[in-house]
């Protein structure tokens, strides 16, 4: 594997940058706010459309579905881009291409050409519904039940919890059991044209990645057309695994974009931060102590090593599929660790300035945190990865 970017890739890297300090910068602290998506103008939704209009909801499908066929490991250098402006967009890109992948990979022609286009113009917000009350991490203990119904249709009945776009969703991935046989069932559910029979709830308050809206939804006797239904079985088993390994490694990707924007104003703080006076007076400057030192250089080393850690993940997924779930896992748990603590060793350098809601590092402490537990805790990574070396 080639771990250095290509001169496309860094072009690329620019372009976003750009992208994300005209964007996303001017508007993260509202983006922050619990009331985000009740405000129109600084919203969720309007913060997914404008992810839209730069084509950033649909870069891993195909030109002929409207997207723009580029790799994953384009996506998740745009993922961490993203990341350093608002991490908890990065959140709802790994919600959207969730549902994305299922369509583009396992999908129906029929089911790609109706819906594909939508999801990559923003039309559509593709949003991963599997999680329950008593059915986290264990998915196969979903309650949600799908069964016949007459005029070739199904009706779906049940609750999901911590629906990531929930408040936007339009196409929802819903993870099921057959009410007849008992197995797992992976279907879309169309709530703008297919189902009148959901209820959501209001968008949850949460301590970080605000910017992204999680709702419990509830399928009242909803019902769906059977060729909806994606995959059943072990298929669908299969297919949830691959599904998060694409989530997880999205998630490390916008872990890596916290850590590297801990790392960049923490280092432009201590420079400029002096005690016992000014620079004139004599002030000595915290940039020269040991100590502020010695924290700044683990970050960059960390931060360096998670971030190719999460692009080796994104490679597997085509050039080593057989790796994907372990690197993906390896990925999640490492960049979501080196965020989280060294946002806090940020914090540290900021002193009391760093609690402070004024502080850039007080989000991105939030923010850290919470990408060790969205799309799968850590200790479940380190379950998968237990598994994988066959203990």
């Amino acid at each position: 594997m080639n771990t250095f970017l290509s001169t496309e890739q860094t072009a690329l890297q620019q372009e976003i940058k750009v992208f994300v300090d005209k964007e996303i910068h001017p508007v993260a602290r509202e983006l922050d706010s619990d009331e985000a998506s009740k405000t129109p103008r600084f919203g969720p939704t309007d913060a997914l459309a404008r992810l839209a209009a730069a084509g950033h909801l649909g870069h891993t499908v195909g030109k002929d579905m409207g997207g723009t066929g580029r790799d994953f490991v384009d996506l998740i250098l745009i993922v961490e881009q993203i990341a350093k402006g608002c991490a908890g967009l990065g959140l709802a890109m790994a919600s959207h291409y969730q549902v994305l992948h299922l369509l583009d990979q396992y999908g129906s022609d029929s089911l790609k050409s109706r819906y594909l286009p939508h999801l990559v113009k923003g039309e559509m917000v593709g949003a991963q519904a599997f999680g329950e009350e008593r059915a986290g991490s264990d998915y196969k203990a979903v309650e949600t039940a799908i069964k016949s119904a007459s005029g070739n249709k199904l009706i779906i009945q049940g609750k999901k919890s911590w629906v990531v776009n929930g408040t936007e969703s339009a196409l929802l991935a819903v993870l099921a059991k057959d009410a007849e046989t008992n197995e797992l069932v992976l279907a879309v559910v169309d709530s703008q044209a297919d189902v009148p029979a959901i209820k959501r709830g209001a968008n949850k308050a949460k301590m970080g990645l605000k910017a992204a809206s999680c709702n419990d939804i509830e399928f009242v006797h909803a019902e769906i057309p059977a060729e909806n239904v994606v995959l059943r079985g072990k298929a669908a088993e299969d297919a949830v695994d691959h599904l998060f390994s694409i989530s997880k490694t999205i998630v490390a990707a916008a872990a890596v974009g916290l850590a590297e924007a801990a790392l960049g104003v923490s280092a432009d703080y201590a420079k400029g931060r002096f005690v016992g006076g000014t620079a004139q007076e004599g002030g000595a400057n915290i940039a020269k102590f040991q100590g502020i030192q010695w924290k700044i250089a683990d970050l960059s080393t960390e931060s360096t090593a998670a971030r190719l850690l999460t692009y080796r993940a994104a490679w597997s997924l085509a050039g080593a599929p057989e790796d994907f779930r372990k690197f993906a896992a390896m990925a999640k748990l490492f960049a979501s660790r080196v965020a989280r603590f060294h946002s806090s060793e940020a914090v540290q350098i900021f002193g009391m300035l760093g609690a402070s809601p004024d502080s850039p590092v007080e989000r991105i402490y939030r923010d850290s945190k919470l990408t060790e537990i969205f799309e799968g805790t850590s200790e479940i990574q380190k379950v998968i990865l237990k598994d994988e070396l066959g203990v």
